[in-house]
């Protein structure tokens, strides 16, 4: 009895298996057959939906939908799209007993490359080198912005990577959101636009920009040629220039001297300098195209109290303001002012001039804002201001640091050194100002300690002052670099990607 329902046991089980024998045999002849109607067909046509391909990599075999592939700029869609004689053309060899295209490529990244374009989340395997894992990608036509913030590269920084690649690789998507909505001639302001902005948009956007730098270069040159005397003429109130004689002590006075005079100890305030007429006529020809620019960008762009309130635009702004500004001064009473001038009180003369003269050379000293309009056209400048702006926790951190020491150590300077004779702390503000060159490494010298304790502190001061910049410094410092990096790589990116919508179906090894 026992002998029997071993038997009818070991009869049952070797049924199960025959079963499940069978059953696989028809999945694995079903797919095969599939695969086979796939490939016959996409001969035809380039391709079918809701099929599978194989593809053997490295050794270790994917079944590929075509539905998954979202992202067109890879190499995988250019296989899946392409027909049977395209395909052999990318890949590395068939075989055609099994149906497998062959890549020979490493098995270990294909993994996660292959779970990417299943799932469309990007990770970095543990213990790949960077550099091999972005050859990887490069070769897949996989940009890096993909990556997971759990797996972003060194160069690749936070999470907003993505966001900021967008931002530097797709500069006609930000130009078309600011002109939504715009009705009135929408095109071609837009266009207009892209000229002004994005100088590698066209060949005349280019020479466009040049010439704007070109102002920017010659309207700097031109403010700095006119601080020479060679380059300067005779003013015409020369005859009410005065000159400053300062006595040793706090005691000073006015006399008539002669303007001539080559003395140069008793030189002290020169009220105005006119540069010559060329150079006047240059500064003319730059404030008008700086005038042009501005107002051209101002018409043009929909929003005008977003362009007013932008960086750029405000430092535009500062370039052109203080030349008309300074054209203004007679409809304020400047010249009348300077008809005070022929008067006898000599101590009026010399107030009214620098009363006068101090609103003109604040001016003139605002025109030098022009310089920072080459930040519009130098990408390491904006990524400089950018760092900046990133760093208010580092650089707040440092300026706290640095007015805790200076107040620490000036008051402790103070107290040691005030009862010496002809003392340089005769106040704490004067400590202030001697702590600030101390902890800063510059040491003009105009002010020292001349006790033991004093010179103690000193040492301790300037020793604090290095370890206080030094960490802040080096967070910045690094900040610049990665984003340098940054945009390095996205400006790289974004010509690659140029050159595969020119031509997409190039192989990427090519």
């Amino acid at each position: 009895m026992l002998s029997y329902r071993l038997k009818r046991t070991c009869a049952s089980q070797r049924a199960n298996k025959e079963n499940e024998e069978s059953m696989l045999n028809r999945r694995v002849q079903f797919r095969a057959a599939t695969l086979m109607k796939y490939t016959e067909d996409q001969e035809g046509n380039g391709g079918l939906n809701d099929m599978y391909i194989r593809i053997n990599i490295g050794g270790k075999t994917y079944c590929v939908r075509t539905e998954l592939h979202t992202h067109d700029r890879t190499l995988m869609h250019d296989i899946v799209e392409a027909n049977h004689e395209k395909r052999l053309a990318i890949v590395d060899g068939y075989d055609e007993k099994s149906e497998e295209y062959y890549m020979e490529r490493n098995t270990r990244l294909a993994e996660h490359i292959m779970d990417f374009f299943a799932t469309g989340s990007l990770h970095k395997p543990h213990n790949v080198c960077v550099e091999r894992f972005k050859e990887e990608l490069a070769f897949w036509r996989i940009g890096s912005e993909y990556l997971s913030a759990c797996c972003a590269l060194p160069s690749d920084g936070t999470t907003s990577t993505k966001q900021k690649h967008q931002q530097h690789t797709t500069p006609e998507d930000d130009y078309a959101t600011d002109f939504d909505g715009v009705k009135f001639l929408s095109s071609f302001r837009l266009a207009t636009w892209r000229f002004l902005e994005d100088p590698q948009s066209s060949y005349p956007a280019a020479v466009f920009a040049l010439l704007s730098v070109f102002f920017v270069f010659t309207s700097v040159i031109g403010l700095i040629l006119g601080s020479m005397p060679e380059f300067q003429e005779d003013s015409s109130n020369a005859a009410f220039y005065h000159m400053m004689h300062a006595k040793k002590g706090t005691e000073t006075k006015f006399q008539n001297a002669d303007v001539n005079s080559q003395n140069p100890s008793t030189f002290v305030y020169r009220p105005t300098d006119n540069p010559s007429f060329t150079l006047v006529v240059i500064e003319y020809i730059c404030i008008t195209w700086f005038t042009f620019e501005y107002l051209i960008r101002f018409t043009i762009y929909p929003r005008k109290m977003e362009f007013a309130k932008k960086t750029l635009n405000i430092i535009d702004m500062l370039t052109i303001l203080p030349f008309y500004l300074e054209l203004c001064l007679p409809i304020f009473g400047i010249e009348s002012r300077f008809k005070e001038l022929t008067g006898e009180d000599i101590g009026r003369k010399a107030q009214t001039w620098m009363g006068a003269m101090l609103v003109v050379r604040v001016l003139r000293v605002l025109r030098m804002a022009r310089v920072f309009k080459l930040a519009r056209y130098s990408t390491s400048l904006q990524t400089f201001g950018h760092t900046l702006k990133s760093s208010i926790t580092e650089l707040s951190m440092l300026s706290m640091f640095l007015v805790t020491g200076i107040i620490f150590f000036s008051t402790i300077m103070y107290y040691l050194e005030k009862d010496e004779p002809y003392t340089d702390f005769y106040s704490i503000p004067a400590g202030c100002w001697w702590c600030v060159v101390t902890m800063a490494t510059v040491g003009y010298g105009d002010a020292k300690p001349v006790t033991t304790c004093g010179k103690l502190v000193a040492t301790a001061t300037s020793i604090c002052g290095i370890i206080v910049l030094a960490f802040p410094i080096s967070m910045i410092v690094e900040k610049f670099a990665s984003a340098q990096q940054k945009a390095i790589e996205s400006e790289q990116i974004q010509q690659d990607s140029e050159a595969r919508l020119s031509c997409p179906n190039v192989c990427s090894r090519e």
